[in-house]
């Protein structure tokens, strides 16, 4: 049903947990390619990763980013793409069973990342309110809103994203393609913070509602930073573990178990999780 593109940069510790989540709860995803785009030092533990998840298809990230995931989308076996970034969790189980809520022309997106729970947004270090203004069910298990009734930056108005957003494949091919195109012409750097900034010009013309489940299933936690791009991103804010050091845990044979993390007070979309605590 759903095809998952994880795009992962030094992080094998983090890259198996959101891997392993991904497997362990969201078993709608029958495909998940990794694109990735490690420093020479992670390759040994990069080989590792690969033996231990066999089923996934590892994808090196090649000078155009864009057109790595035209041809990951095009090649899908699925009629819909999810994407992920490697700090991602699927913290929680989720299934829609058949996606009908697709077939309304009217739904962006799927974001599992949002939910009645999510009420709050940090940006530049200040935590401010962050509240669905008008929220309907769906269908049985779904909530949908629309995004144009909120500020544009707020979550509830923030339809492309890729930090756990499904997606129609036509849809995200019809902006790959577009993106591949201009990307030719105007070169730049191609990191999935380029890719995410550059699908907002598709948002106005993008269809206006948002769906997700009641409460969110997927967090991000920015415990560091690994690509020099987009700095006003918060990373390591409380929990902040430098790429060196995890990749040394990775490699001593330590793998971290979601049993043992703390996702009861999940506000935001990016919150960091203590990720030690499940060190094994």
């Amino acid at each position: 049903m759903i095809t998952s593109i994880i795009f992962s940069k030094n992080r094998p510790l983090q890259l198996d947990l959101c891997l392993s989540s991904i497997n362990r709860n969201f078993s709608d995803s029958t495909q998940n390619i990794v694109i990735h785009n490690n420093s020479s030092e992670f390759s040994e533990a990069h080989g590792l990763l690969e033996s231990e998840h066999p089923k996934v298809e590892f994808w090196p990230q090649s000078d155009s980013l864009f057109k790595d995931v035209l041809i990951a989308v095009e090649s899908s076996e699925n009629d819909y793409i999810c994407f992920f970034t490697d700090d991602d969790i699927f913290y929680m189980p989720f299934s829609a069973k058949d996606y009908t809520i697709f077939n309304n022309d009217g739904i962006a997106c799927l974001s599992l990342r949002m939910g009645m729970n999510i009420c709050e947004r940090s940006h530049g270090g200040v935590v401010g309110s962050d509240l669905c203004k008008q929220v309907f069910q769906a269908d049985e298990d779904l909530l949908a809103w629309s995004k144009t009734s909120h500020t544009y930056g707020s979550y509830w108005s923030y339809s492309l994203s890729v930090d756990g957003h499904i997606f129609r494949r036509k849809d995200i091919a019809d902006m790959m393609n577009e993106l591949c195109f201009l990307g030719d012409r105007c070169g730049g750097q191609q990191t999935p913070n380029h890719l995410e900034s550059a699908i907002q010009r598709f948002w106005a013309l993008s269809p206006n509602f948002m769906a997700s489940p009641r409460h969110s299933v997927v967090v991000n936690s920015p415990n560091n930073r690994v690509q020099q791009s987009h700095a006003h991103n918060r990373s390591g804010d409380l929990h902040d573990y430098d790429e060196n050091y995890l990749l040394g845990k990775y490699m001593a044979g330590n793998r971290i178990n979601i049993d043992y993390l703390n996702f009861n007070d999940i506000k935001c979309p990016h919150t960091e999780i203590n990720i030690m605590e499940g060190l094994g």
